[in-house]
């Protein structure tokens, strides 16, 4: 099978290389930011902590100005991301100078106009770390398709989609290392279900633990994986073992960490239930809202063609930034149950009865609504894979290569879900969508083609090609 052994190897190498210029080259057109913009601060705060005082804290979300006090303990943030920030602060004292700033400066909400744009670093491992998961989408794609061209065609999707967030990848926010190892995870679990290298079952449920401590939501592949191991791989059990071993391997020390220094052996505190509390105000959505937002939410031009077409305040309360948004609602209510009493785990019982058990409609709704939100990773190149997945779809089951494309590309669409129900669910959530996407329509592609050039057409199961 093509994506084996040195040729793979190499293959994958010269990816990452075209893949990494490519990406360094749109960066460099992106101006810089300061720390505290946008979801950074978050990252930023629990590194800095950890940095300057060596404690893990809840960063932003603790009512400590860490930057002249320890702050306490904290999980409200898997560890993945500050843990890689707070090493590159080490590394790099311009990150860690723009780091302090921001962090003094957050109390008073005016890091923008006190603190340095930073431009360092972390742009460069960042985007080392999406050309490394493009790489391994090379490899991913030669073993579903069988075909290197249609693998070459693939990574040229995925990275034609990835330079579009180029300005997304350059802030110090988990996205980069969250889609490495859903990269890695997703190939090693792919090899592992083929059963023909156990040590991928072992190495595939470490990747996932690690991918799980930089995004815990990502724990609800754990049962599906584990089941589709046990059910469908060779050796099951063997392989479902190696798998739980190395998922155990991965979270178990920081669950400990958690008992041991905060009485809790779970892996987060808080963060679910804050999102969960901002996601729930789109169940406020009126009948026409939720027939408009499948226009408005359509890449780049739905929210203009929306306007166009029924007015400018017809989906008002979709917009992001405006006031009185569904967004804006759910913010305030956010913040209201941070200062609670409690805090926001005390409300997370109340809020699953009130807002999920009794509003059954509302919420399935709003999860369809946000689902397609979700949906168009890469914009305009979103869109096109899309509209090619049926047909790639049917060339892979045309070929036999249905089962390894729909092993591999399941998980993401798995955590659309997931992201759509339990959070505000937007496009960088899901940008491992592009894995899949890519690779059927790589599919498609190929199939198309061959009709003229049938050399190109994907090779099936016995040898005939289609």
């Amino acid at each position: 099978m093509a994506g084996r052994g040195r040729h793979g190897a190499l293959a994958a190498a010269l990816a990452f290389l075209v893949c990494f210029a490519a990406l360094l080259a749109a960066g460099s057109r992106v101006p810089p930011r300061d720390l505290a913009h946008f979801d950074q601060k978050f990252y930023v705060a629990t590194a800095w902590d950890l940095v300057r005082w060596g404690t893990f804290s809840d960063g932003f979300f603790d009512r400590v100005d860490s930057s002249t006090e320890p702050p306490p303990p904290g999980m409200f943030l898997g560890p993945g991301y500050p843990v890689l920030l707070a090493g590159l602060m080490r590394l790099d004292p311009a990150l860690r100078e723009a780091a302090g700033c921001a962090v003094r400066h957050l109390p008073s909400d005016d890091a923008a106009a006190r603190c340095p744009a930073y431009r360092g670093l972390v742009g460069w491992v960042n985007d080392a770390l999406v050309a490394g998961a493009l790489a391994l989408l090379l490899l991913a794609a030669l073993r579903v398709t069988g075909r290197p061209a249609v693998a070459v065609l693939a990574t040229a999707l995925g990275l034609a989609a990835a330079l579009g967030y180029a300005k997304l990848l350059n802030l110090a926010m988990t996205e980069s290392l969250a889609l490495f190892l859903f990269s890695a995870a997703t190939l090693l679990f792919l090899v592992a279900f083929e059963g023909t290298r156990r040590w991928a079952a072992l190495a595939g449920g470490a990747a996932l633990g690690l991918l799980i401590l930089t995004r815990p939501s990502h724990i609800v592949l754990a049962p599906f994986a584990l089941a589709a191991l046990l059910l469908f791989a060779p050796r099951r059990l063997m392989t479902g073992a190696l798998f739980g071993l190395g998922l155990a391997a991965a979270l178990l020390p920081w669950a400990v960490r958690n008992e041991l220094v905060l009485g809790r052996f779970a892996l987060t505190a808080g963060y679910g239930p804050a999102v969960l509390i901002e996601r729930m105000a789109y169940n406020g959505m009126t009948p026409r809202e939720f027939g408009l937002s499948f226009l408005y939410w359509l890449p780049d031009f739905g929210d203009a063609l929306t306007a166009r077409l029924f007015g400018p305040e017809a989906a008002a309360r979709l917009d992001w930034d405006r006031p009185g948004s569904l967004y804006d609602i759910g913010q305030r209510r956010r913040h209201a149950a941070l200062e609670a009493p409690g805090g926001v785990d005390a409300a997370l019982p109340v809020l699953l009865r009130e807002e999920v058990l009794g509003k059954p409609v509302a919420y399935v709704g709003s999860t369809l609504s946000l689902a397609w939100r979700g949906l168009w990773v890469g914009r305009y190149w979103g869109f096109a894979m899309i509209l090619l997945l049926p047909l790639g779809i049917a060339a892979a089951r045309r070929a036999g290569r249905l089962t390894p494309l729909l092993v591999y590309a399941a998980p993401a669409w798995i955590m659309l879900a997931v992201h759509a129900g339990a959070s505000v669910n937007q496009d960088r959530y899901n940008l491992a969508l592009i894995f899949g996407l890519s690779t059927a329509a790589s599919l498609a592609i190929a199939s198309l083609a061959s009709r003229r050039w049938p050399a190109l057409g994907v090779a099936a199961e016995g040898g005939r090609r289609a």
